[in-house]
């Protein structure tokens, strides 16, 4: 008899889990709850299959960055932000627009290795029967939990290989206080290995916590900045659609400590609900705030490769050649 899920709506084993929208159904409650005595063998059988596959379609481990390093080394964004500051949701809000047919200016989609793991954080923001949307599931917060998000990119020629870092807020917010602390390793890893950095602040959190909320991002924004050399950074005002009604003067002070903390940031706001349609904030800005880091990335750094000699006595540097004297 063929095994099935207890949920009536799921497809699985033929398709996708429908609630984690990925092939990993035997990790699923509902799929447990009818086949218990069946799941170890399922997962067995599946992770002898793994090994002549090389990729699955579901989030990559820091293991599997192997796997999208064909073309060359690939550039890791780490998403940084408290709790429930939205970097979930951009991402899943990220993957819906691309997948609705928005563009970047410069950048074209060209794949991902990681489709179904983009599918399953787009799926809560999908419109109900009701008209409501349920936001993703808080990012969990053990230390050995990782999300890289993979996409594959074109400017002209040249193909780009983009690695989304995602990782629980309250880890960056224990991160921030000590970052040798045993269980913020995956933090450690994302803020070592990131390229660039998007550093969210919540609108929301700081109108309702006022000052709790703006010494806990400026106490995490210190410590970013302590390392970051020179790597580029966007600041994200997520859910702009309630800046308004933060006050004025915590506004202001948290704008003063990131432009103190980050002077070459750029600065955008997000929001995921959308007044109009194209509508800036969140049609375009949640794609913006990509292309920033995406153009910084590719953008040549400036090399000065004269030596200042000032006043030396080396008769090296002080020798201007004879071509051309009479």
């Amino acid at each position: 008899m063929l095994k099935k899920c207890s949920n009536p709506d799921c497809t699985a084993p033929k398709g996708l889990c429908a609630t984690h929208a990925s092939p990993e159904y035997e990790n699923c409650s509902n799929w447990k709850q009818k086949n218990t005595k069946s799941a170890i063998g399922s997962t067995k059988q599946r992770s002898s299959k793994s090994k002549e596959l090389s990729w699955t379609g579901v989030e990559l481990q820091p293991t599997d960055i192997g796997i999208v390093s064909h073309r060359g080394k690939p550039s890791i964004i780490g998403i940084i932000g408290a709790a429930n500051a939205g970097k979930t949701s951009y991402l899943g809000m990220l993957y819906t627009l691309l997948y609705n047919g928005k563009r970047f200016k410069n950048w074209s989609f060209v794949g991902s290795y990681t489709l179904a793991g983009w599918e399953k954080l787009a799926m809560y923001l999908r419109l109900d029967p009701n008209g409501k949307v349920d936001f993703p599931e808080p990012t969990p917060s053990n230390p050995d939990f990782y999300c890289l998000l993979h996409l594959a990119l074109r400017n002209g020629h040249d193909f780009y290989d983009l690695i989304f870092a995602d990782t629980s807020g309250e880890v960056f917010t224990q991160w921030s206080k000590n970052v040798d602390d045993i269980n913020v390793e995956n933090a450690r890893w994302v803020y070592k290995n990131s390229s660039s950095f998007i550093f969210f602040v919540d609108c929301e959190a700081l109108i309702k916590n006022m000052g709790r909320e703006k010494q806990r991002i400026v106490q995490l924004a210190a410590q970013v900045a302590k390392d970051l050399g020179g790597r580029p950074i966007t600041i994200v005002w997520s859910k702009a659609d309630l800046i308004n009604d933060i006050r004025e003067n915590i506004k202001l002070a948290v704008e003063r400590s990131l432009d103190n903390y980050f002077p070459e940031a750029d600065v955008i706001e997000i929001s995921n609900y959308s007044k109009d349609d194209p509508d800036k904030l969140c049609h375009e800005n949640n794609l913006n705030v990509t292309e920033f880091l995406l153009d910084k990335l590719n953008t040549p750094k400036k090399s000065n490769l004269t030596p200042d000699i000032g006043n030396t006595s080396d008769y090296f540097f002080r020798y201007k050649g004879s071509y051309g004297s009479k």
